[in-house]
């Protein structure tokens, strides 16, 4: 009884640390300029944290502001953001990045964080 108890045991640590290791490896540093909507200026540029897991996609900037979408219908790249605006994915920056457009502003991801580098989180 013992011998099958510690084999679960093992069996379910592992399988914990599998999950922690696979929700990491979706989530990546890249660099966020963000442009209110009809506009070609940013109204901010920096680091930002972008995830992406079982097809929802989180944004989180350098100054705090987040941005959760969740996957809508059957096409690929239509979202709903957290405030139940419609939002998609743009082709644009091929393998350089993404573009998020949502109701007010755009997001560009670039997955170089060039100009800015990892210390200045």
């Amino acid at each position: 009884m013992k011998v099958q108890t510690s084999v679960f045991a093992a069996l379910l640590s592992l399988s914990v640390l599998a999950t922690a290791n696979v929700a990491k490896a979706d989530t990546v540093k890249a660099r966020c300029d963000v442009y209110p909507k009809g506009e070609d200026k940013a109204s901010s540029s920096g680091l930002c944290t972008f995830s992406q897991r079982q097809g929802a996609v989180g944004i989180q900037l350098q100054n705090g502001k987040r941005y959760d979408l969740r996957p809508v219908g059957d096409e690929p790249g239509n979202y709903v953001d957290q405030n139940g605006k419609s939002a998609y994915r743009q082709a644009g920056l091929d393998d350089k990045g993404q573009i998020y457009r949502l109701a007010n502003e755009s997001i560009y991801i670039y997955w170089d964080t060039a100009p800015y580098s990892n210390s200045n989180r």
